[in-house]
């Protein structure tokens, strides 16, 4: 199994799972309330009037229809579909082997964005390198189109079997932004890598047709295990961080974990400023064998 020390919990859906449960204990309390009081009158006015009393039975019908119904969420829908497709591909990174380390939710200083910063679903080390993985949980089937704008979607419309063709936004730049953001910050730190980048269609319901077509392959849970740790260094080229136990990146996203972006985020914003000249003297930077001996 992973190392999964640096992982971090998700807020929101531990909220809306809470909210889902509290509803639940209302439905409930909500039945064993109504649903007695509901047989008792019908059953009484039945002996005075039948008509009366199915009446009153079609009503309690349907505030008991209402009463039961699921409870609503303060999670964004969309943030709350994101998150569920982290979480099931978290569970398929947690069957890589004991080598290998995961973070989620990195969040790195990037001066191009309003907030400053971006967030990296996973980053993830290993006898394979640095991986990058970006998580998207659109259902259907997926054309890759590599360096297209979108990618062609066709999913089921509603109740009927016809499909309805749609398309999402490429995340192949979206992945290469991210991969940018961890080279420079690494290399600000000290630490010289290439980190490989994966994309994962997390939805239970989606199918990938031509996989291989993009600047990144493009994967669903199931098969992350198998594209990141088959893939060894000595044929990648990508340094080994954790032979030795050595990973020398992971103390320096650490407190990128936990929120300590300011000398960080002022670092980064030197370097766009400098155009990328301002990082670590030549002589400073370590690729990770280097930190090793």
């Amino acid at each position: 199994m992973a190392d999964t020390r640096l992982l971090r919990d998700y807020p929101a859906l531990t909220r809306h799972r809470a909210e889902q449960s509290a509803a639940r204990r209302q439905r409930r309390i909500r039945l064993a309330v109504l649903l007695p009081l509901a047989a008792l009158l019908v059953t009484s006015l039945y002996a005075w009037s039948p008509p009366a009393a199915l009446m009153v039975a079609a009503i309690a019908s349907m505030l008991l229809f209402f009463a039961f119904l699921p409870g609503s969420t303060s999670v964004d829908p969309g943030a709350l579909a994101g998150i569920e497709g982290e979480v099931a591909t978290l569970k398929q990174l947690l069957r890589l082997p004991d080598a290998y380390r995961i973070v989620n939710r990195v969040r790195l200083p990037d001066p191009r964005l309003p907030n400053g910063e971006r967030e990296l679903d996973f980053v993830i080390s290993g006898p394979s390198g640095l991986w990058v993985v970006e998580v998207k949980n659109t259902p259907g089937l997926v054309q890759v189109v590599g360096g297209a704008r979108h990618w062609p979607l066709s999913k089921r419309s509603g109740c009927s079997s016809c499909p309805s063709w749609n398309a999402m936004d490429n995340p192949e730049p979206q992945v290469r932004d991210q991969i940018d953001a961890l080279k420079r910050w690494l290399l600000m730190n000290g630490v010289a890598a290439e980190p490989k980048g994966v994309i994962c269609l997390a939805h239970p319901d989606v199918a990938i047709r031509d996989p291989d077509r993009a600047a990144y392959p493009v994967r669903v849970p199931g098969q992350l295990v198998q594209t990141i740790s088959g893939t060894r260094a000595g044929t990648s080229g990508a340094p080994d961080l954790s032979a030795a136990g050595s990973t020398p990146w992971v103390p320096l996203l650490e407190p990128l974990r936990e929120g300590r972006l300011d000398a960080a985020a002022q670092a980064a914003a030197s370097v766009a400023r400098t155009g990328g000249r301002s990082g670590p003297r030549p002589g400073r930077i370590r690729t990770a064998s280097a930190a090793r001996r």
